[in-house]
């Protein structure tokens, strides 16, 4: 009786420390169900497994990592941020947590952040085609063309199949005052780029093409990339462009209203627009001419036309106070 009781309180025991002073099967398992789910593409049932791992306190650098990981490919980056910071103590050498928290910090404007995290990702793998694409296009960003150019060469000389760094490279050459060359290197570029890129290397050529004073050859450029790609906003400008460079003000207004509505943020539009309207609505041009300033201010790109901004909007608040008395 005293063996049997003796066997009973032993099994007791057992169970006990099983419960209570170990991780369970089903804990341990949450970051394996979460890695499963994401490979089954399952973004949200695998946020939900890493955060139960956090709530455990399992594996927290893994799961950080992780979950980080997968709110990049959710589009909730400024939680990505967070947990792919508290990662890094682990994964300083990591390829994936480095180029995820530049891609979340790249979505939030936060380029030399950015460019930081994609320099330690191509140290830990060199050349890394996956890195030099945002990298050359967080140096664009913020002007730094010389770097963009560099990194666009290197993208272009290991994935030459990229169809973007042909308009990396084009588009930086530009930036740079060296149109013809870039010109040359988009129609090479664009000789082997499949229909999905077609129109955004059209509206690429028809930027150089108007920096090269060719207005009708721009207009065609123009015109092919909305004929794939009806809501383009760059292409959309492009005829305004060209319609303001041939004073032809009201048609410019129609295009260019219609890209400022699919990117508000489209700095020379408003600029733009704010000239189409000076003698057809002062009231339009201030407003356009608001938005421009506010958003030309942190740009230096635009500084030397601001000026001229607030001289115009000057003028016409003192034109309106006339008309009013």
């Amino acid at each position: 009786m005293t063996r049997i009781v003796m066997h009973l309180f032993l099994l007791i025991a057992l169970v006990g420390m099983t419960t209570t002073g170990c991780v369970t099967t089903s804990e341990k398992n949450y970051i394996a169900i979460g890695n499963q789910y994401a490979k089954d593409g399952l973004l949200r049932e695998a946020a939900e497994s890493y955060k139960k791992a956090l709530a455990k306190n399992y594996k927290k650098s893994t799961a950080n990592r992780n979950l980080g990981l997968v709110l990049v490919k959710m589009g909730e980056y400024k939680a990505a941020i967070r947990h792919l910071e508290k990662a890094m103590a682990t994964y300083e050498n990591d390829f994936d947590a480095n180029f995820y928290l530049g891609e979340a910090y790249r979505a939030n404007d936060k380029y030399s952040e950015a460019i930081f995290r994609y320099n330690k990702a191509l140290k830990i793998e060199d050349n890394n085609p996956k890195a030099l694409k945002p990298l050359a296009w967080s140096y664009f960003k913020i002007r730094y063309y010389s770097e963009a150019l560099i990194t666009a060469r290197k993208l272009n000389k290991v994935a030459p199949q990229d169809d973007q760094s042909g308009i990396i490279l084009s588009r930086t050459l530009l930036k740079m005052k060296r149109s013809r060359e870039a010109y040359t290197v988009l129609k090479a570029a664009k000789k082997d780029i499949d229909r999905g890129s077609r129109p955004y290397y059209n509206s690429v050529e028809g930027d150089i093409l108007f920096d090269l004073k060719k207005i009708k050859g721009a207009m065609r450029a123009y015109k092919s990339a909305l004929k794939d790609q009806p809501l383009l906003a760059g292409a959309l400008l492009g005829i305004g462009r060209c319609m303001m460079e041939i004073n032809k003000p009201e048609i410019a207004i129609t295009y260019m209203e219609r890209a400022v509505r699919i990117r508000p943020r489209l700095t020379e539009a408003h600029y733009l627009l704010g000239k189409a309207y000076e003698n057809k609505d002062k009231q339009k041009s201030l407003r356009y001419y608001h938005h421009f300033a506010k958003q030309a201010s942190a740009d230096p790109e635009f500084l030397a036309i601001l000026n001229d901004v607030k001289i115009r909007i000057g003028q016409l608040q003192k034109s309106q106070k006339t008309s009013k008395n």
